[in-house]
């Protein structure tokens, strides 16, 4: 699309989108290429489970920038929270993005205590089941859409929602920093996959990170009682087990170059340590920004 704008100094048209493409070709090109690619026209419905944490504002506008060079994505933000809070959704609407805001928090006693590392509780699965629950209430079996589970604090190349639209039913495809690797990946060869490579957890059926795969709407709806075991035993099987209902090996689309491409990482954003407001009342310091965080 070319925007015109009058240009009072010079009398003249001027047009401000080839004016971007020649200064920052790195920023148009993306945008061009995804809002140009035929398959634009199919959906991509993305679930983000989100929790209260002093890096969540960062995280989440990180992630936002991505999305505005992708088109056709509605953004499923489901907070880990009792109600719904003012301080994401207002953050929500300054993106301009379409977006759907929903909530249920996690019982305490699923949530790891201070000592007890993440991986023993499964982490933003009713916030998942919350999301799916949205998306089956609000499409028809026969819509042509993709499902993507993206953490708020992983990165995505703006590419990983092109393969995603390639999507027919189930598609893989590698992710970096994540199982004590660079990367875990399906082995491919002509588009399927034969094996995989990872290192923790060998036992998995389908040993791949959440960010690794995406679902076509159609097996949402088939599978209509599908929700994510949000027990205590079922984690590191998540991913096996929702792959495991709705495909198999054979089946499975090996995207991405034959997985030789990586589009997406599972980073993670480091909790930082603040200084207790107690503390700073004590020194004579408050914070006066607090909208901001």
């Amino acid at each position: 699309m070319i925007i015109y704008m009058k240009n009072i100094d010079k009398k003249q048209d001027i047009k401000p989108w080839e004016q971007l493409s020649n200064m920052y070709p790195g920023l148009v090109k993306p945008i061009e290429e995804s809002w140009n690619d035929p398959l634009s026209i199919r959906k991509i419905y993305m679930i983000t489970p989100t929790k209260t944490r002093a890096e969540q504002v960062a995280d989440l506008t990180r992630l936002a920038q991505t999305l505005y060079l992708i088109p056709n994505l509605i953004w499923i933000v489901v907070e880990d929270e009792s109600q719904l809070t003012r301080r994401i959704h207002r953050l929500l609407k300054s993106f301009h993005l379409p977006f759907v805001h929903l909530n249920i928090a996690t019982p305490d006693y699923m949530k790891p205590t201070q000592n007890q590392s993440t991986w023993r509780r499964p982490r933003g699965m009713f916030q998942k089941n919350v999301g799916l629950q949205w998306i089956r209430q609000n499409t028809n079996s026969n819509d042509d859409a993709l499902i993507y589970f993206a953490d708020d604090d992983n990165t995505y190349h703006w590419k990983l929602f092109q393969e995603i639209r390639k999507v027919q039913s189930v598609g893989v495809w590698p992710v970096g920093l994540v199982g004590e690797l660079f990367y875990e990946r399906p082995v491919c060869l002509k588009g399927k996959v034969y094996s995989w490579f990872h290192y923790v957890y060998r036992k998995r059926k389908f040993p791949t990170d959440m960010a690794g795969f995406a679902i076509h709407l159609r097996l949402f709806h088939q599978y209509s009682n599908y929700t994510f075991n949000v027990s205590a035993n079922s984690v590191a099987e998540q991913e096996s087990q929702i792959l495991d209902t709705m495909t198999t090996m054979d089946q499975l689309e090996c995207l991405a170059n034959n997985a030789s491409k990586i589009y997406v990482w599972h980073t993670k954003t480091q909790s930082m340590f603040l200084t207790p407001i107690e503390k700073l009342r004590n020194a004579g310091m408050n914070y006066d920004l607090i909208g901001e965080l």
